[in-house]
């Protein structure tokens, strides 16, 4: 039964809302495409019409997270008086410790990744193609020291974190936030 009609942008806004709160709610790979069309009350047809597949939505769902996250590395970097090295620090450190559905979603596929050679080729597409956009963004946005971290051991660094914070709630978050400020800096030097 189709809900009221929307116009394709709400539509879309909708079906990933909702694709995000099932995802991050069930995991990626136990939430089907059939169950997205139920919770968004349109018919396959309408849901096809906007999306091909769960992919296809996933992808995106991991596109707005970034442009999520830009959106605040750039209010940030306006808006704070630091030096450009301590803005850095503190932006990484909003980046493991922010709590968003985005980061949520992207925590819950590196877990869904062990073991899944179809999630490992998708990871690998979604970083090469992620490092291409945040190099870009920075030498876009006069960001260029913040390159620095662009590399595979820094995003293991950073997906380690995510992880362990997404599955252990008993952390001190001042501690954990003061330590890593310390190493950050370090790195950073």
């Amino acid at each position: 039964m189709e809900e009221k009609r929307l116009t394709k942008e709400k539509r879309r806004k909708q079906i990933k809302d909702i694709s995000l709160k099932l995802f991050v709610d069930k995991g990626y790979s136990k939430t089907t495409m059939d169950e997205i069309v139920q919770a968004v009350g349109i018919s396959k047809g309408g849901m096809y019409h906007h999306f091909s597949n769960k992919e296809e939505i996933f992808l995106e769902l991991l596109k707005d997270g970034s442009e999520y996250r830009k959106n605040l590395v750039l209010e940030y970097m306006r808006e704070n008086s630091q030096s450009r090295r301590e803005k850095i620090i503190e932006i990484l450190l909003d980046r493991i410790l922010d709590k968003n559905p985005y980061k949520d979603l992207y925590t819950v596929f590196l877990i869904e990744m062990q073991g899944n050679e179809k999630f490992k080729k998708l990871f690998e597409k979604i970083y090469d193609e992620s490092l291409e956009d945040f190099v870009g963004f920075c030498k876009k946005e006069g960001l260029e020291e913040y390159i620095a971290i662009s590399n595979r051991e820094f995003t293991f660094l950073m997906n380690c974190l995510y992880v362990g914070i997404y599955l252990f709630d008993n952390v001190d978050i001042l501690k954990l936030k003061n330590m890593l400020r310390t190493m950050f800096g370090a790195y950073l030097n």
